[in-house]
């Protein structure tokens, strides 16, 4: 059966996919528009995005707890998911930005009981992962220096930073992709 117009509420309570990409299909424009205006003053597209991918997740995972039945019902339900949910990522955003950032903070470390060339060796791999990092944005190179650096779960990576779990996992494979490019690239002379 064909997801459509008349029965997208049933078929994702059903937990069919075509019915959450009929619902992003349908509803996009006025997702973004309510998790934009909210947070517009942040200036940060990829929270919005991220906002926006959250709401979907959580009318996926929640849709068995919509009650109404009508499409109007369904729009004012998907409104105010998007709503608070934009009202929360702001608050995490606001509070994050509150807290002294360490980005500025140099890696520039030596090991003692190393040989002079060890010690080369080892500042020159870390200033070519200084400059890789510096290619991601401020919360993937936190999240990147708390998961393969500190060795912190994705949990508790998404708990420090405001995010859900399913973000910063996202932004690990992201990141990772990225990184695997730029070796790449410098590993071919940048062609």
């Amino acid at each position: 059966m064909k997801t459509d117009q008349n029965n997208y509420i049933r078929r994702l309570k059903d937990k069919k996919e075509e019915a959450l990409e009929f619902v992003m299909d349908e509803y996009f424009p006025l997702v973004k528009g309510i998790v934009t205006h909210i947070l517009l003053p942040l200036e940060r597209r990829e929270l919005a995005e991220e906002c926006i991918s959250d709401v979907f997740l959580s009318v996926w995972l929640n849709a068995q707890k919509f009650r109404g039945e009508s499409e109007a019902d369904f729009r004012k339900w998907l409104c105010a998911i998007a709503k608070y949910r934009a009202i929360d990522f702001y608050r995490r955003e606001k509070k994050r930005l509150e807290i002294p950032s360490s980005d500025n903070e140099s890696m520039d470390i030596c090991l003692p009981e190393e040989s002079a060339e060890e010690q080369v060796l080892f500042k020159e791999s870390t200033r070519e992962m200084e400059k890789m990092l510096s290619l991601f944005s401020p919360t993937d190179r936190r999240i990147f220096i708390m998961k393969f650096f500190w060795g912190m779960p994705s949990e508790e990576i998404s708990k420090k930073l405001g995010l859900t779990k399913s973000a910063v996992d996202n932004r690990i494979y992201r990141g990772k992709k990225q990184l695997v490019k730029g070796v790449i690239s410098l590993g071919d002379g940048g062609k």
